[in-house]
């Protein structure tokens, strides 16, 4: 758990650790929660990675951790170019309620994030504290993480077979066994430039094994 305070507030904020469940992936970039700060919602500056909130209320604030981090997009709601999701149609049915409150949307609330592929708008309370990675911590993190390539990998191995067909059977039989009780084979990896490097798993096993 970490405490952060807010630049105009002696209130102090205990941002709990992120939860390890299957819904929640570990932060982006190698990035972890004591790169985060706390600030209002309509503080939050574009490109900024918002990982958390805190729930609204006196005393402590439970910490609501965000299952996706995303960076920030914020606008006014009135400017939002969302075309009608679930949490804009929710707000419309609140203001609808009572004709004053419209003038109130864009200094009650401010949206984070536009809805995006099938995911609502994040309109939040603009007062609101909010953990965010600040944008320049997020994007010197991506920089520093070896980039992602495509590397085709390739297996050979000779099989006694009457067909096609069989020859095919009996290497799919061999490359499950290399998960349970025989040694891995040697793979031909090639990179986006076709450059080759031969990759002997049992020599990395043996490794391992003689630490």
């Amino acid at each position: 758990m970490r405490t952060l305070a807010l630049a105009d507030s002696s209130e102090t904020l205990f941002l709990t650790d992120r939860p390890t469940a299957a819904d929640f992936p570990p932060l982006p970039h190698g990035l972890t929660l004591d790169d985060a700060v706390a600030v209002r919602a309509h503080e939050v500056k574009a490109g900024d990675l918002v990982v958390a909130q805190f729930s609204d209320g006196t005393g402590v604030r439970p910490t609501e951790h965000v299952p996706e981090p995303f960076p920030a997009d914020p606008h006014t709601v009135s400017t939002c170019p969302c075309e009608g999701c679930e949490e804009c149609e929710d707000l419309d049915a609140w203001t609808l309620a009572e004709h004053s409150r419209v003038a109130d949307v864009d200094w009650r609330f401010v949206c984070l994030a536009p809805a995006e592929d099938d995911e609502a708008c994040v309109l939040v309370l603009r007062n609101r504290p909010v953990a965010v990675i600040p944008a320049d911590v997020a994007a010197r993190a991506e920089e520093a993480e070896p980039p992602v390539r495509t590397y085709g990998v390739m297996w050979s191995a000779d099989f006694e077979a009457s067909s096609p067909q069989e020859a095919a059977r009996q290497a799919y039989e061999q490359l499950k066994s290399y998960a349970t009780d025989a040694w891995p084979p040697v793979l031909e990896v090639t990179d986006e430039h076709g450059q080759m490097t031969v990759v002997d798993l049992n020599a990395s096993q043996e490794k391992e094994e003689g630490r």
